[in-house]
């Protein structure tokens, strides 16, 4: 899944502030001193990030910026009979959308991790706090409506950081900046308009327009399932902190994807069996997400691995020559 789907999930932004203190019982939507902010009130938000937009019919126009520029785009977001409906109409180039169905008890891992880690926030804050400094930065306005802003910043250099407008009335993610290990920015988004509580049929059929990515709800088979606790036929001798082993897939009947994430950062790596005897030995990048290309061994066979995530890229290139198969 790319990136720009990934901003049709909600998530990502840049700055400095106080540190979130754990002793306080101020909560989010307090119009106190930021310092004042208790870890409580970062559980809160947190929870409210990964599950309330889930449920919510919503509609509105977004910016997407990234290293290839600007786009902007008009969202709608609706539940019907048990299911999650997303459109995206590109407002810039030809006329396309994406449609994204989900079945509303389908969660992904990172959701599923960040869920939990939020609900438990209190209990894990002395692990969560190795890789991350939860900072509330007070109230600001995006879309005209008031945001509470959160800022993520890692505490080592293998995980990038976030910065969240997130809306006050519904928990929607506003306005995000994905940060790099200098805390620059890499790639952002915002909406600039937005409405809130809309009718389901309020929603019009789909317009006449081509189609540059869809998934069905039926496609959503066993998701969310952490059966599996590691891969079967590959490890990796080294990964960040924090990052947990997310599932394995099948591609195209003969790629095979291992995920992981730490709840807020992803990174994927796929093996696909050498079409020659060479693999190409490459370093790429596409907005936050970076790409480490390079070979490796299973027996007499030779696989093409590629690492995609949202890491710094010597870090993704770590992990891709730390892979190696199982004995």
């Amino acid at each position: 899944m790319n990136r720009f789907t990934g901003a049709l999930l909600l998530w990502c932004f840049s700055l400095s502030a106080v540190q979130a203190q754990p002793n306080s019982d101020a909560s989010p939507g307090d119009n106190a001193d930021p310092a004042q902010a208790s870890i409580r009130s970062v559980s809160e938000l947190l929870a409210t990030m990964a599950e309330h937009h889930r449920h919510l019919n919503y509609r509105g126009t977004f910016t997407h910026q990234d290293t290839n520029g600007t786009d902007s785009f008009r969202l709608e977001h609706w539940v019907r009979d048990g299911v999650e409906h997303q459109r995206v109409y590109y407002l810039q180039g030809p006329e396309r959308e994406a449609l994204i169905d989900k079945p509303l008890d389908c969660r992904s891992t990172g959701e599923m991790l960040l869920a939990n880690r939020a609900k438990n926030l209190e209990a894990q804050r002395p692990e969560l706090e190795k890789l991350y400094n939860f900072r509330l930065l007070g109230l600001d306005r995006i879309a005209g409506r008031p945001t509470t802003m959160l800022h993520i910043v890692p505490r080592d250099p293998f995980r990038f950081g976030f910065l969240f407008g997130i809306d006050r009335e519904t928990g929607l993610v506003t306005k995000s900046i994905l940060l790099d290990e200098k805390q620059r920015p890499l790639e952002q988004f915002q909406y600039v308009e937005l409405e809130t509580n809309v009718a389901p049929e309020q929603f019009a059929e789909r317009a006449d327009v081509a189609i540059s990515h869809q998934v069905s709800a039926a496609s959503w088979i066993g998701c969310g399932e952490l059966s599996e606790r590691e891969p079967a036929t590959w490890q990796l001798g080294w990964m960040p902190e924090g990052f947990e082993f997310a599932g394995q897939r099948q591609v195209n009947n003969k790629i095979q994807m291992l995920m992981y994430t730490d709840g807020l950062s992803t990174f994927s790596v796929f093996l696909d069996p050498a079409a020659q005897d060479v693999a190409i030995e490459a370093r790429a990048r596409r907005g936050a997400t970076n790409f480490y290309l390079g070979g490796v061994k299973q027996g007499a066979d030779l696989f093409q691995l590629t690492v995609i995530g949202e890491v710094p890229a010597d870090v993704a290139e770590r992990i891709g020559q730390s892979i190696s198969p199982k004995t």
